[in-house]
């Protein structure tokens, strides 16, 4: 296990969550208290990947205060 540096959580970590326990959706956070955040988010298909995505931006946005990434056109 990798302790020493910001390793973000890989989307087959949450995939396998998933299938294990048998959920649609897997949202997880993981912090370095006064460090690093990273969220990952799965779902089983399109419309849950969607669902658990707004979960994950929710945390990320609203209760974690990250800043909103304006999309440039």
């Amino acid at each position: 296990m990798n302790t020493s540096s910001q390793v973000p959580i890989p989307i087959a970590a949450a995939e396998r969550i998933a299938k294990e326990f048998g959920y649609d959706q897997i949202v997880i956070v993981g912090r370095r208290v006064g460090g690093f955040e990273h969220v990952t988010t799965y779902g089983v298909d399109k419309a849950n990947c969607c669902i658990a995505a707004r979960i994950g931006d929710f945390f990320k946005h609203e209760l974690m205060g990250w800043p909103v990434e304006v999309e440039s056109t």
